[in-house]
């Protein structure tokens, strides 16, 4: 008893017959009590060849052995109470089941046992994460890729993908694993963050870096340069394992460890970022890159429902909820993650409700996390996700980038940015796609620009909000894009040109009225709209011809597709920027098309 009050971990093994024994119930009862009152760090169980719901509930074997307990201790049944509660607590708490690890390979289980106390007794070793769902196959191909290359070269891995992705779980997990086979090893956490967060950032994460490789306290290093020439002079010799994690720019790199050549051979770097071009500006080789992408149905499932209900598995009341939230979370383990343990122990009505609101505002965490990809945007490529988020998902590629570049954001060179650093894919069909909660928190950013007045934001994408605008004519300058969808409103729709008058900053305006009852009258206003606008998108246009108050001059694409059409204008109209027009209408119409367009280019 004296040995488990002066420890820090316990480690409990449940095997068959385990709660035959009293003195192991009662030693139990004391880990439990040292666990609670905070002596004990972590209590570990360990179910071998038993169920852990034949532990947490004392069924089965348990139960009979209760049954004979219960009977030798008819006077002190607040100690059999005792035990039964000690076995339900335990049995709790994140362990091992052997049948579940390695297919019952004993081996396994030990190392990730050791593992785990050592991550505790053992500062090298790195707490990796609750529950390693998934972990399993990203930590051998990258130990793979570090054992690569021979002990006379230094490499550098870069591993990359989206905020929220698992990138830092990885390069830890895969720290752990190999940190072992190097004389001496470093983990940088958060070098973004350090560098933007504390002033001389820089030189504190280089004293970091010699300490952990030297063993040394580090004095005499004030600035950046003096950290680097240090870092060069002392350990070019040693053979070391270093991780840089999330690295946003190539001169963080360089400023930190200088290159390969800082270090001795066999030496391995891993970073961790956000941004694949980043990788090719540090001369990463082609097979040292890792994408990590978003987690399978299965992977997902079994990570949120450990943290939800505590197994890998959800409960049966619960399989229909956990499906939609794993169909909402999108395969990202940040989002699995924390909205498995914001639903822990709650009721089906509270998660139908969380499930609402998330339907409408991105979880806060989860909005923080992915807004950092987002803040590491200058203003002009903001811009571009901004449009690309609210408008362009699931357009062809093409046809995007001439939507962009009309509108002066930066077509090709832009939409390879954004892939570069995991914001938005191309797939098979050649359409933009993007993750859901990646456009859920940009459009987020755009909402909290007025949450309350539509007409002051900078972009309209939802119809109930820009009809609401349209109605009540309460745009504003702010405005920059409108989308209509007026095919998904029931019953007629009536609108008239005022609306557009006070949006004098538009510079994409879609609608797609094709099948639905519009109706659009033209109002004469004092102010000609539309005179910034470089892309008009009317399809179904309900006129005969385009009101002359609209002022086109920076049209750079006017598509009209099965509009009513008989004149585009009733005047001449000059129009220098057209690269694109678009009428599909009767063909009566197509071969007596009245009206002019003259475009200078």
């Amino acid at each position: 008893m004296e040995a488990i009050k002066d420890s820090r971990i316990a480690i409990i093994i449940f095997s068959e017959k385990y709660a035959c024994s009293t003195w192991c119930l009662s030693e139990l009862a004391k880990i439990v009590e040292c666990y609670e009152d905070g002596r004990m760090e972590k209590a570990m169980p360990v179910f071998y060849k038993v169920e852990p719901s034949d532990v947490r509930h004392q069924r089965n074997t348990y139960e009979k052995t209760f049954k004979k307990h219960e009977k030798r201790f008819k006077k002190e049944m607040g100690k059999v109470k005792t035990w039964r509660a000690a076995l339900t607590k335990t049995a709790n708490l994140s362990g091992w089941d052997l049948k579940n690890v390695a297919n019952g390979h004993e081996g396994k289980l030990i190392q990730l046992i050791a593992k785990d106390v050592l991550t505790i007794v053992n500062p090298k070793y790195l707490k990796v994460a609750e529950y390693p769902t998934g972990l399993d196959s990203h930590i051998e191909n990258l130990c793979c890729l570090v054992s690569d290359g021979g002990s006379d070269v230094v490499h550098i891995i870069g591993i990359y993908g989206s905020s929220g992705i698992g990138k830092t779980t990885i390069a830890k997990a895969v720290y752990n694993d190999m940190l072992t086979e190097f004389q001496s090893c470093s983990f940088l956490f958060s070098v973004r963050s350090v560098v933007l967060s504390q002033q001389n950032g820089l030189a504190g994460l280089q004293k970091q870096l010699i300490s952990d490789v030297l063993k040394i306290d580090v004095i005499g290093i004030d600035n950046e340069d003096q950290g680097i020439i240090f870092i060069k002079e002392r350990l070019r010799h040693r053979r070391v394992l270093i991780v840089l994690d999330d690295i946003e720019e190539s001169e963080q790199f360089y400023k930190l460890v200088g290159g390969c050549g800082s270090f001795g051979p066999g030496s391995r770097i891993i970073v961790t970022t956000r941004d694949k071009h980043l990788l090719k500006k540090l001369k990463v080789d082609e097979k040292y890159k890792y994408r990590v992408d978003t987690m399978n149905q299965n992977e997902s499932l079994e990570l949120f429902s450990c943290h939800a209900f505590g197994q890998r598995h959800p409960l049966e009341d619960y399989v229909q909820l956990s499906e939609d939230v794993i169909h909402y979370a999108g395969g990202l383990p940040l989002a699995l993650v924390i909205l498995g343990s914001r639903l822990n122990q709650r009721s089906q009505v509270e998660w139908e409700r969380e499930l609402e609101k998330l339907s409408n505002i991105p979880n806060d965490r989860i909005l923080e996390a992915l807004e950092i990809s987002y803040n590491a945007l200058d203003k002009f490529d903001q811009s571009m996700f901004l449009d690309i988020s609210c408008f362009l998902i699931g357009k062809d590629k093409d046809k995007a980038t001439k939507i962009l570049e009309a509108c002066g954001r930066g077509g090709e060179v832009g939409i390879k940015l954004l892939t570069e650093r995991s914001l938005v894919t191309i797939d098979e069909g050649n359409k933009l796609c993007m993750h859901e909660l990646n456009r859920d928190m940009v459009r987020e950013i755009v909402r909290r620009q007025s949450p309350q007045k539509p007409g002051e934001r900078s972009r309209l994408w939802d119809l109930d909000d820009a009809l609401d605008v349209m109605i009540n004519l309460t745009g504003t300058d702010a405005i920059e894009g409108l989308q209509l969808d007026l095919w998904k409103h029931r019953g007629e729709v009536r609108l008239t040109t005022a609306g557009f008058s006070k949006m004098h900053n538009l510079i994409l305006l879609e609608v797609d009225s094709e099948g639905a009852t519009t109706k659009i009258h033209p109002e004469t206003s004092q102010q000609e709209c539309f005179r910034y606008l470089a892309c008009f998108r009317w399809k179904g246009f309900p006129l005969e011809y385009i009101p002359n108050d609209f002022h086109l001059g920076n049209l750079v694409i006017l598509d009209m597709q099965y509009s009513k059409l008989k004149k585009v204008w009733k005047v001449t109209k000059v129009c220098d920027n057209f690269v694109q027009f678009s009428f599909v209408f009767d063909l009566f119409f197509f071969f007596f098309f009245q009206s002019y367009i003259i475009c200078g280019n």
